[in-house]
């Protein structure tokens, strides 16, 4: 008897022992889980603290440099180095200035070029050798090397029309920013990377095909749904009623309808047709162009007044 109440006493002590043990080692973890919890949500906190900091610190610097009136090389080095530290509210807003002064400076950068003669004298020279824009980034000239690099630093580039050389907005120089702005401002440099890489009209002439003019509206055209509160909506907009104009006129030099017999444009015709076999119907752009179509047909697709009605009547609902 005195062995099994031994035994008994001993179980018992040792289940106690145990379970008292279990109890200080789930305390002990309890307390440093919950000490490991703070110290994330501390470290966490501190964190986006000095995240948000740097950025304010970051914008600071930006804004400094907009209110001295610094270059656009000064501003555009800025950028490169900063843009990726800041939300994308805030890269929005840096682009957003940066692409404002451009717009502002370009008229005096302008004069840069026009106003000299020996310059434009020297470009046309070596373009005309072989029509290679790129080429006038060779001329072994100390001012018009810096002029093409100001140019270039300020993030523009030579276009040429009409014989004569002028600096417009390089907008594919923006697409190392389109990582870190908002949707509407990534789809806004793609859209206008598009125009300032081949350009749709040179010399009162469209220089891209009608089905490239198709395309281009359509994709303006989703923009605008997509974003109707963008910042550049009205900048699309505009482009949009361009591209809408030239599919309802052409151009003076590429007209929609032949200067002799009236007839639309072969090309263009067949192209019209196309898209509209291959596009779905909820695009009010390809509604008008079905109606315009439509409409030609009836007129055995010749330019006549009521033709002429339709398309002034498209493109005034538009301003």
């Amino acid at each position: 008897m005195k062995i099994k109440s031994f035994i008994r006493r001993f179980l018992l002590v040792t289940s106690t022992a145990v379970f008292v043990a279990s109890m200080v080692t789930g305390c002990k973890f309890g307390i440093s889980q919950a000490r490991t919890n703070n110290l994330y949500k501390q470290t966490s906190s501190d964190t986006t603290g000095k995240q948000n900091a740097n950025q304010q610190k970051t914008m600071e610097q930006y804004q400094s440099l907009l209110e001295n009136n610094a270059s656009l090389i000064e501003i555009a080095n800025f950028m490169d180095g900063n843009v990726s530290l800041v939300s994308s509210d805030n890269a929005v807003a840096m682009v957003d200035e940066f692409e404002k002064r451009q717009k502002e400076f370009l008229p005096e950068l302008e004069k840069k070029f026009s106003e000299n003669v020996d310059i434009q004298n020297k470009m046309a020279e070596t373009f005309l050798q072989d029509f290679d824009i790129s080429k006038i980034y060779s001329i072994e000239d100390e001012k018009i090397q810096e002029l093409l690099k100001e140019t270039k630093d300020s993030g523009y580039k030579v276009e040429t029309a009409e014989g004569m050389f002028f600096p417009v907005i390089n907008y594919e120089a923006y697409k190392k920013f389109r990582d870190f702005v908002s949707n509407d401002f990534r789809d806004y440099i793609d859209l206008m990377a598009i125009e300032s890489n081949n350009t749709p009209a040179k010399d009162a002439a469209l220089i891209i095909s009608w089905e490239e003019i198709l395309k281009r509206a359509l994709n303006q055209e989703k923009f605008i749904a997509q974003y109707p509160d963008s910042k550049r909506i009205d900048n699309v907009k505009g482009l949009y009623k361009k591209y809408l104009t030239f599919t309802l006129f052409g151009l003076n030099n590429t007209p929609l309808f032949s200067y002799d017999s009236n007839e639309i444009d072969s090309e263009a015709k067949q192209a019209y047709m196309e898209v509209l076999k291959t596009n779905a119907d909820n695009s009010n752009y390809l509604a008008i162009l079905s109606d315009y179509m439509s409409l030609l047909e009836e007129n055995n697709y010749k330019l006549t007044d009521e033709i002429i009605k339709y398309r002034d009547e498209v493109i005034k609902k538009l301003d």
